[in-house]
């Protein structure tokens, strides 16, 4: 009878490690966390940066240009001391009956713009997940290009990343959830977005100036001192007529004039 406080002391201390220890670990920078429920998004904010929201979808070859060009080039650059970006993978997809989506670009589109969706929630790293979608697009659009998996999956390898971590977000749907995130997201932006990229620095759409962007992050900026980047850079604002001819329009998307299907 002696031996049984220390036997209870014993179980119970058993119990709380086996409560307290964490049943696995994280690989990569993977992010383990579920996909979050459907609901409205709180956009996170840094007291001190800039947020840049880029509202895109992955076939479209304008959104493509923007990433693949002036985005990289701004990652580069020390801009992204003062700037939070975020990638919204969603665009004028259309949300059906029984959470079926439709693109505008058709099912690859809507097969990469989860794949894109994972890698984002799998790999918090801004540079892990930019470099991932900015390979992908540049693969996908190449005039030899290869399939959409066949794209991401090299493009996988080639960055060293949990290719079957994000095989399986899209295969367990959790990557669908994280995009029906991102529609509702998008499908809540005031004023409605009207084509895709679009681009909305703290809480401001750029509209037809997006490709000026690394202006608006300059003047939005709060802080003590501006990067170089933002002295070194003149506001030259695009031409409206010649930048709405280089987006891709939701209304062709809504109309039926897309090349869309639900995957």
């Amino acid at each position: 009878m002696g031996s049984s406080p220390l036997l209870s002391f014993l179980v119970l201390t058993y119990l709380v490690f086996m409560f307290v220890t964490p049943s696995h670990s994280s690989e990569y920078g993977v992010a383990q966390e579920p996909a979050p429920p459907v609901t409205s998004r709180k956009i996170p904010r840094n007291s001190e940066k800039v947020t840049m929201s880029l509202y895109y979808e992955s076939l479209c070859p304008y959104c493509s240009s923007f990433i693949v060009g002036p985005l990289a080039h701004v990652l580069e650059t020390d801009l992204m001391t003062i700037l939070n970006l975020r990638l919204v993978p969603w665009g004028n997809a259309i949300l059906g009956s029984n959470n079926t989506i439709e693109c505008q670009h058709g099912g690859d589109e809507c097969y990469l713009n989860i794949i894109h969706a994972c890698a984002i929630h799998l790999l918090p790293d801004l540079k892990q997940h930019f470099n991932f979608i900015k390979c992908v697009e540049k693969l996908y659009t190449a005039p030899d290009r290869k399939g959409a998996q066949e794209s991401w999956e090299e493009c996988s390898g080639k960055l060293r990343l949990p290719t079957q971590s994000i095989k399986k977000c899209y295969d367990s749907g959790v990557g669908k959830q994280l995009v029906l995130q991102n529609g509702k997201e998008t499908d809540h932006l005031k004023p409605a977005h009207e084509y895709v990229p679009w681009v909305v620095v703290n809480d401001t759409p750029l509209l037809d100036d997006f490709e000026n962007f690394i202006h608006y992050v300059c003047k939005a900026y709060k802080g003590k001192s501006l990067p170089r980047t933002c002295s070194s850079r003149p506001n030259t604002s695009i031409n409206k007529d010649t930048s709405l001819q280089s987006v891709c329009h939701a209304s062709e998307a809504r109309s039926g004039d897309s090349q869309g299907s639900t995957r």
